[in-house]
């Protein structure tokens, strides 16, 4: 029986992982919740959706992932929604904020 050589692996690096966060502004928070087809699920106000968002951002970052903010613009997602005939929805705005972001960084690199 003869030993056979083992090529030692290199650590690997922990993937980075990186979200993309649909980030409301404030002049435009209760108009913009008011397009959903689910307003229940985000807060009342524009200051306790931000605290929640920031915990988030907080959360995400402890982990040692990123988190990219995509600025909410109304028209580009309702037009994303219509063209996949998807509701303006929670699942909706993530897959937004995701294709967002992965424009971001192809045109980027």
């Amino acid at each position: 029986m003869t030993d056979s050589p083992t090529t030692p692996t290199a650590p690997t690096a922990p993937t980075l992982r990186i979200f993309g966060f649909c980030w409301f502004h404030r002049a435009t928070y209760a108009r913009d919740r008011g397009l959903m087809t689910d307003p229940e699920v985000l807060f009342e106000t524009f200051d306790q959706w931000l605290k929640s968002a920031r915990q988030i951002e907080r959360e995400i970052s402890a982990r040692g992932d990123k988190v990219v903010r995509i600025g909410f613009d109304p028209t580009e997602f309702l037009l994303f929604c219509a063209t996949r005939g998807l509701k303006p929805d929670e699942q909706s705005r993530a897959a937004w904020a995701a294709q967002e972001v992965r424009k971001k960084y192809t045109e980027t690199r």
